[in-house]
Formats: C-alpha cells, structure tokens, sequence
C-alpha cells in the first residue's frame, strides 16, 4: 500500500547560512525565487546563499529564508512525483504548509512572512525577552510551576517531555528557578532573539493581522494543521485570525502530529533544513517513518515503501 506522506516544515532555529545554495541551482526554484523576492521587496537569493549565521539569526532574516527553502524543496518532492496527502509546520513553518496546502501562492506567502518577521522584531528590542527549553517536566507540571505568573508562559508544546517556556529575563529567571523546584531534569536557554508566542508578541500580531487580511487565502487542497488548535484549517476565511493568534498563543505541536496520525499519516517528511522535527518523532510518532529532506540531492535518494 502507497505511504501517506505528511511534510512537517520546521520553524525558527533551522536556517542555517548557504542553505539555498544548492536549491537555486535548479532554474523553477530560481525564478520562484525571484518572484517571492520581487513581492516582497527583499533580496532573498542573498539570504539564502552568502548570508552570515549572526545575519540570518535576525528574525526578519530567518523567516522569509526558512519559508522559502520549504516551498523549493516542495517544488523538487512534486516534481518527483512525491505528494503530500497533509501538511503542517511549526511557528513560520505553518505558512510553508499552508502554501504547499494550497491555500497562497509563493510570493505571497514569502510578503506575508517578512512582514511578520519585521513585527516580531520590532516588538520585543533584542535582550528584553527570549526562550527556554524545558527537559524531563511534563507539560501539566509546567503550567502549575508558572501558574499566576505574568511575565512567563508556556510557548511550545513539542513533545511530552519537551516544553519550551518564554517570557521577560526576570520572568524566565523565576520560572526555571520554580520549574527546577518542581522536578525539571534541566531548563536550557535558547538562541532566540525575543519570547515568541506569548502574550508579548501581542502588538506584532495585531501589525500582522492588516498584513494576512490583504492576502488572498483558499481554502486547504489537504488538511493542514494549525498550530493555535492541534486541528486543521477549515477555511481560507478563518486563516487570518488563526495566523495571527498563532503569534501569541503556544504551538502545540505535539496536538499537530496527533491530527496528522489521526488522517491517516504514516511517513513524515521535514521539508527544510537540519532535523528538528524529525527528531521528535520518535516520541511523537513511533514506529512511523520519518525523514528529512534539505538538499536536492537528498530528494532523488529518497525511497518510499
């Protein structure tokens, strides 16, 4: 019986420099690459190709970049003859999963991003907030060691032993310090520029909000999972307010990984680069396939049984 594929597009953290390198050597990912660049006014080959690692931590960098590596690398799977039967991505990665979904073209989704990657940045200054990953403290457990809390929250709810929390630097301080109280095996700081997925992300998600209702969204050719539910999107209507919710509100990955499990899926594909997601699934999803694809030549050594 024929697999049913799930790309999973990873999020913020997987860029890493010279990563489209090999993609713009195909000549339909360079042109799409220049349309996504010309729409959003953005000189994404260079981001993709020669760009540092400290330039493409910045956020209004690494999203646009990262979103554009998942729709090439989409691109070269179809070509293949390789076809999702879901989708889902984890923070921006949604908005690859949507595109590969169906729901916006390329050089919309890419406009869409880089707006989103600029509110972010602008609102929260650099050193004021960030992220940090919680290991060995399940999730209920966490969100009783930080409740009443105001500065600090659940922000990604990956997998049963993986959380991560955000907040202000005094917020996280006092919350690893509770959360060590409370049986954390470790609390490790992330290399993240801003705590996203909080309610500190609150005025970029309104700035985002005017950004996604000018864009045109369909609704999804395959179900596609919403980070803000677990579930998946129902219409191309309700995709901006989800979106922008999203920006606040905790990922709930591992409630993704559920829904995909539950249409049907048993092989998953991280479409992007590094291995972040592939890696939480043998937690999320055992016994099941998963790969990861970053490059052009680890799409035509794929085999699926």
């Amino acid at each position: 019986m024929a697999p049913r594929i799930a790309f999973l597009f990873p999020g913020q953290g997987s860029q890493q420099p010279g990563m489209g390198v090999e993609l713009l050597q195909d000549d339909e990912v360079s042109a799409l690459c220049d349309q996504c660049a010309s729409a959003a006014n953005i000189d994404l080959r260079r981001l993709l190709t020669t760009a540092s690692d400290d330039e493409l931590r910045l956020t209004q960098n690494a999203q646009p970049a990262l979103c554009f590596a998942g729709l090439a690398l989409t691109l070269l799977l179809r070509r293949r003859g390789i076809e999702p039967a879901a989708a889902a991505g984890h923070s921006v990665g949604e908005y690859a999963a949507l595109a590969a979904a169906g729901s916006i073209g390329g050089p919309h989704v890419i406009k869409a991003v880089v707006e989103r990657g600029k509110a972010m940045a602008d609102a929260a200054p650099a050193g004021t907030s960030s992220m940090a990953a919680v290991l060995g403290l399940d999730a209920q457990a966490i969100e009783v060691a930080l409740a009443g809390m105001n500065d600090a929250w659940p922000a990604n709810y990956n997998t049963p032993t993986q959380t991560v929390i955000a907040g202000t630097m005094t917020g996280l301080e006092v919350a690893t310090q509770r959360l060590q109280l409370a049986g954390a095996k470790r609390v490790i700081p992330l290399n993240v520029s801003a705590a996203f997925h909080t309610p500190l992300m609150a005025p970029a998600a309104e700035r985002l909000r005017a950004v996604l209702d000018r864009a045109e969204w369909r609704a999804p050719r395959i179900p596609a999972m919403a980070n803000l539910t677990g579930r998946r999107h129902q219409d191309g209507d309700r995709i901006p307010h989800v979106l922008e919710m999203q920006l606040r509100s905790p990922v709930r990955w591992s409630s993704c990984i559920a829904s995909l499990l539950e249409v049907g899926c048993d092989t998953f594909i991280e479409v992007g680069p590094k291995r972040a997601l592939t890696g939480m699934m043998r937690e999320l999803a055992p016994g099941r396939t998963a790969l990861a694809v970053a490059v052009p030549t680890a799409i035509q050594e794929l085999t699926l049984t």
